[in-house]
């Protein structure tokens, strides 16, 4: 019998653990992931709204080191959310800034805005790519919803920077599920493969019956 290494069951008809995602969108996700557990554990942006996670959530992963946020980062699924609106409302793009500027010292300066746009860039270029891939991809993947979908595929390249600069575009997944994110970090802390399977596993869980494939339809009678 298949362990939940082989196959994880949300629904009748989900893939496989990983199999709706080639190596290569996997390798960027937690790539992805790996930048938003940065970005979110820096102090200057503990009050972004990008990055909201409740209050025992972010006192569970104060502190964690490089190694153990790139163990959190691998994986099926974004630990970040990607919010697109229905109609397209062109936001005014962020004023620029030079490296030499130096870092900032307060939530909402220059240098660590810079660095949530380019997030926020990297993360729709990514929701594109999936966007040619299975609905499930990229509903499993980022959270998007079926209209989300459809204002993507409208999208164009052009517009990729407007939405990016939107403080809305990015949002934590389950800020506020102290479980799946303590499950989550202590298997990453004494890197247990087996825990940080169980850990997915519960994510997946999380998305919900609508990430599901959807049930046949009644045949007729003969």
């Amino acid at each position: 019998m298949p362990s939940t290494r082989d196959v994880i069951h949300v629904g009748p008809e989900l893939p496989t653990h990983g199999g709706v995602l080639t190596p290569s969108i996997r390798r960027d996700l937690a790539d992805l992931n790996r930048q938003y557990l940065e970005l979110a554990l820096a102090p200057e942006l503990s009050i972004d709204p990008r990055f909201a996670w409740c209050d025992t959530v972010r006192s569970r992963l104060a502190g964690t080191d490089a190694a153990t946020r790139s163990r959190m980062a691998a994986c099926p699924f974004a630990l970040f959310e990607i919010q697109l609106p229905a109609e397209h409302r062109p936001v005014a793009p962020l004023a620029p800034s030079r490296i030499e500027e130096g870092p900032a010292t307060t939530a909402g300066g220059a240098p660590w805005q810079a660095r949530c746009l380019e997030f926020a860039q990297f993360a729709l270029f990514l929701a594109l790519r999936l966007a040619d891939a299975t609905p499930l991809a990229i509903r499993m993947t980022l959270g998007l919803s079926s209209l989300a979908e459809l204002r993507l595929h409208e999208l164009r390249p052009s517009e990729v920077a407007q939405f990016a600069a939107r403080p809305d575009v990015v949002r934590p997944r389950w800020p506020a599920h102290p479980r799946f994110w303590a499950m989550l970090h202590g298997a990453a802390v004494i890197d247990s493969a087996s825990l940080l399977q169980s850990a997915h596993c519960l994510g997946i869980c999380l998305l919900g019956p609508h990430f599901t494939a959807p049930a046949p339809r009644p045949t007729r009678p003969r």
